[in-house]
């Protein structure tokens, strides 16, 4: 398992393994198809029909009048509130903003499979004849003629299951539950506590690559937990005393320490890194 920090550094790993795997024989010959990425847009999102786009797939994971459960049908155009799909028959329908909590929406994105590749599945699906676990790593055995992928396990994907994405390295969110022999993690940008859920998933070894040692060193000592108010007091001052404060003032109490401390911080976070006008946070949480 290879363990990345960001959703770039996947991308770029994943395309130097295929193309290694390519020349080496490892691969078959690659079919163009398409993959579904969700959007995670909220309930409120999804009641708003001017975020919405032809092109765009609403994936059905409750089923609707005219719709089943576990359709995919693409937007072919939004009418007002009222958003229009299309059935593989052809056929039209509408859907409104009172079916918001049944579908996700997606975007459909180019994908290259061969036979060999891994792939990550990314949607749970249970129904006759299929079953799939979002996380599941798997390998394609074939890809058919109409694009339809057979699995080594010899489960075949439904035409409507278009939720999934090379499974050569994901980032440490995704690792987690996952066991494994030998883990790679490229270790740079990656903070403690993910660090260390990258690190526990091999079972017999871990190798870290990183570009800089020194700022990994700096990184991987630095966490990303946020502190509770409590913590926060405790760090501005004694703690507060026990017995006679109760209720109220307690609460006074800790509210002025707080307040002081986070009047503090701008100034020590200035002397810690003189100089950066912004700080930017790049995040790997779907894959």
């Amino acid at each position: 398992m290879v363990v990345c920090a960001t959703h770039e550094e996947i991308e770029r790993v994943t395309e130097a393994i295929r193309r290694r795997c390519g020349a080496t024989g490892a691969l078959g010959e690659g079919v163009q198809l398409t993959r579904h990425v969700s959007l995670n847009w909220t309930t409120a999102q999804k009641g708003d029909a001017r975020n919405f786009r032809p092109g765009q797939i609403l994936g059905f994971h409750r089923a609707i009048k005219g719709i089943a459960k576990n359709k995919a049908l693409e937007i072919i155009r939004v009418e007002g509130e009222r958003i229009v799909v299309r059935h593989e028959s052809g056929n039209e329908q509408i859907v409104t903003s009172r079916h918001a909590k049944s579908f996700d929406v997606l975007e459909q994105h180019p994908i290259n499979v061969a036979a060999g590749d891994r792939l990550l599945l990314m949607a749970n699906r249970r129904e006759q004849g299929f079953h799939a676990t979002n996380g599941e790593i798997v390998t394609v055995a074939q890809v058919d003629a109409a694009g339809r992928i057979r699995l080594e396990d010899g489960r075949t994907l439904p035409a409507e299951y278009r939720q999934f994405a090379h499974g050569y390295a994901v980032t440490a969110h995704r690792s987690q539950g996952k066991s494994v022999d030998a883990v790679i993690i490229s270790a740079d940008g990656m903070q403690k506590e993910l660090f260390y859920v990258a690190a526990s998933r091999g079972r017999e070894r871990v190798d870290v690559i990183t570009s800089d040692k020194e700022r990994l060193r700096d990184t991987v000592a630095r966490s990303t937990a946020r502190r509770s108010a409590s913590e926060l007091a405790r760090r501005a001052g004694p703690g507060l005393q026990r017995g006679p404060l109760r209720g109220l003032a307690a609460a006074m109490v800790l509210m002025r320490r707080a307040a002081q401390f986070v009047g503090a911080v701008p100034k020590r976070v200035l002397r810690q890194a003189p100089g950066r006008e912004k700080m930017r946070h790049e995040h790997g949480l779907s894959r």
